[in-house]
């Protein structure tokens, strides 16, 4: 449970990067956010299953 506390604020933290970084730059990250969500979230589940998968292998 600790981890999924863990992994959870540093999805919030890093939605509010993207939002403050639109602030200081002039690049137009609310274009680009929702892939990059989905990208991350798709290789966050990949990740978890091949972890899963693969440690109690002989």
């Amino acid at each position: 449970m600790y981890t999924r506390n863990v992994i959870w604020g540093l999805i919030l933290i890093l939605v509010g990067c993207f939002f403050l970084i639109e602030e200081f730059t002039h690049f137009d990250f609310g274009r680009y956010f929702w892939p990059i969500v989905l990208i991350f979230s798709g290789g966050l589940m990949l990740l978890k299953n091949y972890l899963k998968t693969n440690h109690h292998t002989d």
